[in-house]
């Protein structure tokens, strides 16, 4: 039975681009500015390699440690996951670099489904799009079940079985729909707190909110001036003793994109400062990729002096979720 590995390669409103790749036999996958080269990098001790390098390592190395000839890619293109394409490793490792700024990796694909799987679709189980559903920009799938449905998939996607081309056809099920008005609920939420609770009042609600959430406590809360706007414990779920104390905590609000810097540099006071190993942000706001990067090679740093040191970041949709828990709770 061939391994099947979950292949999450999003490039924004580069959709297109990215299709034409696969097509043309390369499934790009992101983490690849220059000198990203994953051949360079695996030739130098781990002493000598840079923050970057070791960041990139981190995130990609499975693309020439895991993946070999014949193992199966179910590859996600976009956000939310609607659809999936499955293709077949066939070839190496190779970087384009620097040809562009990023998604420089690629290993060589046959593309198998000509056509996207729906993920809602009546030809897709349950069972399977949970195990599609699972986090992370990659993992392999380890249920025979699974791996026997994706088989199924494959052979009937390459016969092009108008039984099964009928069964992908999108039906919107009472479950499908569930699934959207929560999506839609959630994106409602986090703009409404954004709007209600401006940055001078955020830190009242992020407080409100952790203290309404069962294992977490508000320990203290007001401007430090040293990097976070209040402090909380972890406690045990079972007995409540305290886990960790003293941890602190910063609160942002933006409004769309999120490029400024300035969070990941209170995360860092947060750290130097306070003595904790453990920092945590609330942050409302769209995450872009280049803050993504920037706050994992910063903890990378860090890192380099203490490898403890953990950055725990809260994103909106989180948040929308905890409101949403705190106000069922309450009901």
């Amino acid at each position: 039975m061939s391994r099947y590995f979950k292949f999450v390669s999003i490039r924004k409103d580069q959709e297109d681009w990215m299709l034409k790749e696969l097509q043309e036999g390369r499934a790009r996958f992101g983490w690849s500015s220059a000198g990203s080269d994953l051949r360079v990098i695996k030739a130098k001790p781990l002493s000598a390699r840079t923050a970057d390098e070791k960041i990139v390592w981190r995130y990609t190395q499975f693309l020439i440690n895991r993946l070999t000839k014949g193992d199966m890619l179910i590859i996600q293109l976009s956000r939310p996951l609607r659809k999936f394409l499955i293709a077949e490793v066939i070839g190496e490792y190779h970087s384009t670099e620097p040809q562009e700024n990023d998604f420089n990796h690629y290993i060589e694909c046959k593309l198998l489904t000509e056509a996207y799987i729906n993920v809602e679709s009546q030809a897709v189980s349950q069972s399977l799009r949970h195990h599609l559903s699972k986090r992370g920009h990659y993992y392999e799938i380890y249920e025979d079940l699974a791996k026997e449905e994706l088989d199924w998939i494959v052979e009937k996607s390459l016969q092009r079985d108008a039984e099964f081309l009928k069964a992908n056809e999108i039906e919107h099920t009472a479950e499908f729909e569930s699934k959207i008005l929560e999506e839609d609920v959630i994106t409602q939420t986090y703009k409404r707190i954004s709007t209600k609770w401006p940055s001078a009042y955020f830190e009242k609600f992020v407080a409100d909110l952790i203290s309404s959430t069962p294992g977490l406590e508000v320990k203290k809360q007001g401007d430090s001036g040293q990097g976070w706007d209040l402090t909380m414990r972890i406690l045990d779920p079972i007995d409540g003793s305290i886990l960790h104390d003293d941890i602190p905590v910063q609160c942002k609000n933006y409004i769309g994109d999120v490029k400024t810097k300035r969070p990941i540099e209170d995360l860092e006071r947060c750290i130097k400062n306070s003595g904790s190993s453990i920092a945590y942000l609330f942050i409302i706001g769209d995450l872009t990729k280049e803050f993504e990067d920037e706050l994992e090679r910063r903890l990378e740093i860090l890192k380099a002096e203490n490898e403890d040191i953990k950055w725990r970041v809260i994103g909106q949709e989180q948040i929308a979720k905890m409101y949403l828990n705190r106000v069922g709770a309450g009901l």
